[in-house]
């Protein structure tokens, strides 16, 4: 399957715990009990630009991570190259068979891709059913009750090809 997002992240958490500070999921896979991916776009309050980067949760050993753009780091340095709030780009993610593509499209600017190979990750199984999710999900529980995350989705198109 295939999701396709045209997004803009206009605001991110500025309090908390600095490891959960300005973390937001935009876009997953979620399968019976864990993510073959979970997108995140991250903004620190210093800097004037956000990273982008996924994880991929296999079924059991350690979560993967990409930094596709900038760092995820809760330290890391503010970097020309990376995404404003309120900046649109796109978003592909595919999922066929084994393999796992996650690609991030900015106007003017080459193309990100990352590739992931699932094959030892556990979800060729039957009972591991797998899903997209496209949203604003808060990854940050220790800021004040009034801090927030919102985006602003322009396009979202999810398909799947037919056995």
């Amino acid at each position: 399957g295939t999701l396709d997002a045209t997004v803009a992240v206009n605001h991110v958490t500025t309090t908390g715990d600095r490891k959960q500070v300005g973390r937001v999921i935009i876009g997953q896979i979620h399968a019976k009990d864990d993510e073959p991916v979970r997108l995140y776009y991250r903004k620190l309050p210093a800097n004037k630009f956000g990273a982008i980067y996924m994880a991929h949760e296999p079924l059991t050993g350690d979560e993967q991570w990409y930094d596709l753009i900038g760092s995820r780091a809760s330290n890391a340095k503010d970097n020309e190259d990376g995404v404003a709030l309120d900046e649109v780009f796109s978003y592909r993610i595919v999922a066929e068979g084994d393999l796992l593509t996650v690609t991030i499209i900015r106007a003017g600017k080459p193309d990100v891709v990352q590739k992931v190979d699932m094959a030892n990750s556990g979800y060729n199984k039957s009972n591991q059913y797998m899903y997209f999710k496209a949203g604003v999900y808060n990854q940050n529980n220790s800021g004040e009750p009034t801090d927030y995350v919102q985006a602003t989705f322009y396009q979202l198109e999810n398909t799947h090809k037919k056995r």
